[in-house]
Order: structure tokens, then C-alpha cells, then sequence
């Protein structure tokens, strides 16, 4: 009875050792740590103005979103018609670094109040500079015209015909005359006429890669652009308004003008700016034309900096240099304090 107890405990024994090395794969498969992780296309980093851009498009004010063009690209800007019959004229508002074409400081307020005073008024979102862009998830909306580029595409590299290789023939073989069969079908291929030459495809139009453009040659196009929208409307004047950093471009684009053409300027705190070395003294001693620099007077470095500004027109003797300091008042009357001074001085002209 003790050996059949421990036959049948062998036996027993046995058939578990079994079924657990049996199972012990599959096991192995389940507790194995997956090693190849699942990787999600990450979403692109959309700049400043595509976010500034698409929440316009998804609010209230869609309608007064336009695509302007240049040569190179496409970007938003927002119109709105003045509120008159005959308007005077239409601003462009160039807001500063970090800041969108609805800025609720200067640019906004402006732009929407403007319009009661017969003036049009076209906000650029200008572009980003080339430090400064924001790492900020996306929203959901369409494509705007900052993510669409219409550079030429650069032309296909050239592909690399390999050489023929003349296979290895034996001396004899080498040396050995043709037939004269082989001979006359030679002679009678290099005598035939070549008519294929005629059916030949047309050799492919090169492209010529323009080169990339700089921030300020992109201003550049973006303010030339707005002009343009200007003339299409057959606006009677065109006035260039620049807050902080913007400020320094609509001087800059003025100065370039011819001083007969040259359109007006109107500089709201400006803001020295970072990716150029021209001061605004050296801007405004260079043939500008009517100017209204307003600043606020709140801040030692502010009116430092607006008092070097009027002597720079001094020296140039501009007549037509006219600036504004604005006293420190309540947030809440600040814009429209602001309003009334640019509005006053625009109608006054």
C-alpha cells in the first residue's frame, strides 16, 4: 500500500511539473515589458499670429478676417469699414513684438473706434521674430494664411546617371573581325538620319530657389501689401500707426518712401526695438515726414528716451514733428484718452 502511495505521488508529481513548464511560454509572453513604446505625431507649434488668426476666425468678428499677400507668403489682417460716407482716409496698425492685431492695448481699442471717426483701419499681424516663437498648444480651427506658403518649391536634385561599364572581353575575342553582315547593319544605323531627335521630350523648366528673406525685408512685404489693399479700395489717405515695437517699423517704412509720397506716421509708445541697430533719432532725422509721437509720461526712461527723440527733430528741423505726452491716468480711461489724442490729431491734418 506504501509503494502504490508513492507510485501514484510520483506519478502525480510529475504531471504538474509538466503542465507548468508547458505553460511557462505563454507566460513569458505576458510578463515580457514591451520595449517598442507607441509614439503620437505631435501637434505642430503654432506661432503667435496662427493662434491670434484662428480665434479671431472662431469669434463673433470672422467676418473682418482678410488674407493679404506677398511674393512669398500669405497673412491675416483684420479691416474694418468706416462708419461714414466719405471716409478720410485708412490706418495701418502695426502692433509690437509679442503682441496680435486685436491687442486689447492701442491696437485694439483703436482699430474699433477709429471707424466712428470716418477712418478704415487694417491690423497686420506681423510676423514673429525669429526668437520668438511660442510654444503654445493648438485650438481647433481651419487653416489661416500664416500656414500657407507660396515660395516656389525648390527643384528636384539631379539624378546621377551611372556610367557604363565595358565588360570584360577576352583578347581573342577582341581582335577577332566582325562578320560582314554585322558590319552593314552598323553602317546602315550610323547612316540613318536622326528623326527621333525630333520627338524628344522639352527639358523640364528650372526653378530658381529665391533667397530666404529677413525679418525686416518681411515687414517690409507685409506693410507694401497692406498698401496696395489701400489703393485697391481707393482709400483718400493712407496713415501708418505703430505701437511699441511697430512704432519703429512704420518709421522706418516711411523714411524709405519718397518724402512726396511718404504717408504719415503715428507712433504710440514707441519701443526700442531689438532685431535692428537703427535708432529712432537716426530715423527721424532722415527726411521724415509728418510725424506724431505720443508717449506716456509715467517713467523716467519713457520721457528720456521721448525727449532725445525731440531733439533728434530739432536738429533735423522738422516742422511737422509733433509729440504728445500723455499723462498717467486709470487703465479703464487709458484707451480712450489715447483714442481722442490720435483721433484729434488725424482729422486735424
Amino acid at each position: 500500500m506504501l509503494t502504490l502511495y508513492r507510485i501514484t505521488l510520483l506519478i502525480s508529481s510529475s504531471l504538474f511539473l509538466h503542465l507548468c513548464f508547458a505553460q511557462e511560454p505563454e507566460n513569458a509572453q505576458i510578463t515580457e515589458p514591451v520595449t517598442d513604446k507607441q509614439e503620437y505625431p505631435r501637434s505642430t507649434i503654432l506661432t503667435r499670429n496662427i493662434l491670434a488668426a484662428q480665434a479671431i476666425q472662431l469669434g463673433l468678428d470672422a467676418q473682418q478676417l482678410i488674407t493679404l499677400s506677398t511674393p512669398r507668403e500669405h497673412f491675416s489682417a483684420l479691416f474694418l469699414a468706416a462708419n461714414q460716407a466719405k471716409p478720410h482716409g485708412l490706418v495701418i496698425l502695426l502692433p509690437g513684438e509679442g503682441e496680435s492685431f486685436d491687442w486689447p492695448t492701442a491696437i485694439g481699442p483703436l482699430r474699433n473706434k477709429l471707424p466712428d471717426a470716418g477712418w478704415h483701419t487694417l491690423s497686420l499681424n506681423l510676423p514673429s521674430p525669429p526668437d520668438a516663437e511660442a510654444n503654445i498648444p493648438s485650438i481647433f480651427a481651419a487653416p489661416v494664411a500664416e500656414q500657407i506658403i507660396i515660395e516656389p518649391p525648390a527643384p528636384a536634385a539631379p539624378i546621377e546617371t551611372e556610367e557604363l561599364v565595358e565588360t570584360d572581353i577576352p583578347e581573342e575575342s577582341a581582335t577577332e573581325e566582325e562578320p560582314e553582315d554585322q558590319a552593314e547593319v552598323a553602317d546602315e544605323v550610323i547612316t540613318e538620319p536622326a528623326d527621333t531627335d525630333l520627338h524628344a521630350e522639352p527639358a523640364a523648366p528650372v526653378i530658381e530657389v529665391l533667397p530666404p528673406l529677413t525679418y525686416p525685408e518681411r515687414i517690409s512685404s507685409f506693410i507694401d501689401a497692406a498698401f496696395d489693399y489701400a489703393k485697391q479700395m481707393q482709400a483718400a489717405e493712407i496713415i501708418i500707426l505703430g505701437h511699441h515695437e511697430g512704432a519703429y517699423w512704420a518709421l522706418k517704412y516711411a523714411t524709405q518712401q519718397p518724402l512726396a509720397t511718404a504717408p504719415r506716421v503715428a507712433l504710440i509708445a514707441p519701443r526700442t526695438n531689438k532685431q535692428e541697430y537703427f535708432s529712432y533719432e537716426k530715423l527721424i532725422g532722415a527726411n521724415t515726414p509728418v510725424i506724431a509721437d505720443f508717449y506716456y509720461k509715467d517713467d523716467r526712461v519713457t520721457e528720456a528716451a521721448a525727449k532725445q527723440r525731440l531733439q533728434a527733430s530739432k536738429r533735423a528741423g522738422l516742422e511737422h514733428y509733433h509729440q504728445i505726452g500723455l499723462p498717467a491716468v486709470h487703465p479703464s480711461l487709458e484707451q480712450e484718452q489715447l483714442f481722442r489724442r490720435v483721433k484729434g490729431w488725424l482729422n486735424k491734418q
